[in-house]
């Protein structure tokens, strides 16, 4: 007499036949890749991630120093009202690939912008300001003299 609590070998055997065959469909074809389509989906729809921002200063001056591994001078602009300082990044990449083996063509085009606001404790003179960009993808922005910041208060008669 069979036990009912016993799995039945035939439907064990089908269900792990059924599994390797999944596996196989999602991860091992390239033109059939779901799995890795839906990874890179996620990837790309994830925000960008804030932009890391140092902030030094001595008794006369004041520096903002930023680690921008990958990104060109020219994709970053920088903007200053007040006491604020704004660093704007914009980096665009593609890639393309092309397998006569497995006969497909995969060509992507990635757009990233991210953009980091620091205030800082004194109104930043654009006269004086300076930045400068190395190639190890270090941003460094300084000025001096350190002015007061304006509170933007107003005073009642």
């Amino acid at each position: 007499m069979e036990n009912r609590n016993q799995p039945n070998h035939s439907v064990s055997r089908f269900g792990e036949h059924f599994i390797k065959k999944l596996d196989a469909f999602l991860y091992d074809k390239p033109a059939n890749n779901v799995m890795k389509s839906i990874d890179q989906f996620f990837e790309q729809a994830r925000g960008p991630e804030r932009i890391p921002v140092d902030v030094l200063e001595t008794d006369e001056e004041w520096l903002v120093k930023v680690e921008l591994p990958g990104i060109k001078k020219e994709q970053i602009q920088i903007n200053f009202l007040g006491n604020q300082l704004t660093i704007d990044i914009s980096h665009k990449h593609e890639t393309e690939q092309v397998d006569q083996t497995y006969h497909y063509y995969h060509k992507e085009r990635k757009e990233f912008r991210n953009r980091r606001t620091v205030t800082l404790p004194y109104v930043v003179d654009k006269r004086t300001a300076k930045a400068s960009f190395s190639e190890g993808g270090v941003l460094k922005i300084w000025g001096g003299p350190k002015l007061e910041a304006d509170q933007n208060k107003m005073t009642i008669d």
